[in-house]
């Protein structure tokens, strides 16, 4: 889940597939003490909803946040309809109990979820 950051801090990212996981994770995060400002939930494609260009936002923020690698995994998981947190500039003291959280709360195993869609013939 760490992605980049400043020296001294981390960046995190987890996705779920359900949005009331992610909302309870964040609310979490926010309990251990990460301000709200360094929290983003990103919702992706939902039924009813017209479909959003989700690869456009995550480049965006590759290099930022993302690795290259992570971005077109990412932007699927997004049109999928899962949720992305991601959590800015977590000091060191911080990433263990934000990556506990992210963890129990239920984000996915990103690495499984791409074999699956591979076995699905996804690119």
């Amino acid at each position: 889940m760490e992605i980049a950051g400043k020296p001294g801090s981390h960046a995190l990212s987890a996705f779920f597939d359900e949005e009331s996981d992610a909302e309870k994770a964040s609310k979490e995060l926010r309990k251990a003490g990460i301000p709200r400002d360094a929290i983003t939930m990103t919702p992706g494609n939902r039924p009813g909803i017209p479909p959003i260009d989700h690869l456009g936002f995550v480049d965006a923020l590759t290099g930022l946040f993302f690795r290259e690698e992570q971005r077109k995994t990412y932007a699927e998981a997004l049109r999928r309809g899962g949720v992305l947190v991601t959590v800015q500039e977590v000091s060191n003291e911080q990433h263990d109990a934000a990556l506990k959280i992210l963890t129990e709360r239920g984000s996915i195993d990103m690495d499984e979820r791409v074999e699956e869609w591979r076995r699905e013939n996804w690119k």
